[in-house]
């Protein structure tokens, strides 16, 4: 051990102590050794105004100092030792043994760069799509030969099953099913070899909510979560949950009621996006074909947009609304994620 420390050990059990006591309690005595009694008398004392600024004799001062610093010295090497664990295993540190935490980690969902030519549509709502704007939307991704097909939301409407009320001569659960099997299987066979990717949107989330509510011993069983009950496996079709959101190379795609209620703008659906994405954003949800770009007070430029939708126009529970049909071609143009967006809409059976 050195000097110093056994110095200071000494006053943290005796902090009154002066040099020629501490050169004592080594051993040393002024008359017999008086050399080594010197050497430690005046370390001793030198250190003892050294670590005391204010009171240059107060030896509680140096205990105080060689705590904090023997204190900071470990947190320092904890520190140290902490983030090296940190980096090794990308686990969070738990310093101080904290209780055990049930916290989730959100994290947006990133589309291959291989998926850089895509289809993108939302709000089909089978079974009650329109044909003929689902059908022009799939000839135009089929002419263009998009490598990518990505279904925003709410592809199947699960009428049967809404917690809103129904008319009881529309419930036909089994149909709804069919039809969106049916409906995946005719997209395959369009698109053999494009890579199709299928984002859960407020509708689609009506089955697990069934689940909940009416069967939860069914719940975790994998013959009845969604992805087997539509045969997604089958197709080769990717589903992603419906409240987590995907990065498209710089834009970022969500279905849109994911936001909540307060994206409503009273200018129009892509503003209230850009209120509250702040950044390139593109969503379906609303119905609605809207854009808006706002430069932020740096320069950079953000556009949103609202994707239009591929179903009936006047359903029931909306017959007088502000809907119309279409759907968008997104193009990431280059490896830094750069992009192009066409927000088509479909007007008396025509893409406009």
């Amino acid at each position: 051990m050195k000097l110093k420390e056994k110095i200071l050990k000494i006053l943290v059990k005796e902090p009154n102590l002066t040099g020629g006591e501490i050169a004592n309690r080594f051993g040393y005595t002024y008359k017999e050794d008086r050399a080594d009694y010197d050497r430690i008398r005046i370390y001793a004392s030198q250190l003892i105004k050294r670590s005391s600024s204010e009171k240059p004799n107060n030896p509680q001062k140096v205990v105080q100092n060689y705590i904090k610093a023997k204190r900071k010295e470990e947190v320092d090497n904890q520190n140290e030792f902490f983030s090296l664990a940190e980096n090794i295993t990308g686990k969070q540190r738990n310093t101080y043994n904290l209780p055990n935490s049930l916290e989730t980690h959100y994290e947006a969902y990133k589309l291959p760069k291989e998926c850089n030519d895509i289809l993108f549509i939302n709000d089909i709502h089978l079974p009650y799509h329109s044909l003929t704007a689902l059908n022009i939307a799939l000839k135009y991704g089929f002419e263009k030969k998009v490598n990518t097909i990505f279904i925003n939301g709410d592809l199947i409407d699960f009428y049967a099953i809404s917690r809103f009320q129904k008319d009881p001569r529309k419930r036909d659960l089994g149909t709804e099913i069919k039809t969106t099997r049916d409906f995946l299987s005719i997209l395959r066979k369009i698109f053999p070899i494009a890579k199709i990717f299928y984002k859960l949107g407020n509708h689609d989330v009506r089955w697990e909510h069934y689940l909940i509510e009416k069967a939860p011993d069914l719940l975790g069983l994998s013959e009845f979560n969604l992805e087997s009950i539509l045969k997604l496996a089958d197709h080769d079709i990717t589903m992603i949950p419906d409240k987590q959101i995907v990065h498209i190379g710089k834009l970022t795609a969500l279905h849109g009621h994911e936001l909540g209620t307060s994206i409503m703008s009273p200018v129009n659906i892509a503003r209230g996006l850009y209120l509250k994405a702040k950044d390139n954003a593109i969503c379906g949800h609303h119905h609605q074909s809207s854009e808006h770009t706002e430069p932020n007070i740096n320069g950079k430029v953000v556009t949103c947009w609202s994707v239009a939708c591929l179903s009936e126009l006047h359903p029931d529970y909306a017959p007088i609304n502000k809907y119309t049909h279409g759907f968008a071609h997104i193009r990431v143009v280059d490896e830094e994620g750069n992009f192009e967006v066409t927000n088509l809409r479909i007007i008396n059976g025509k893409i406009r």
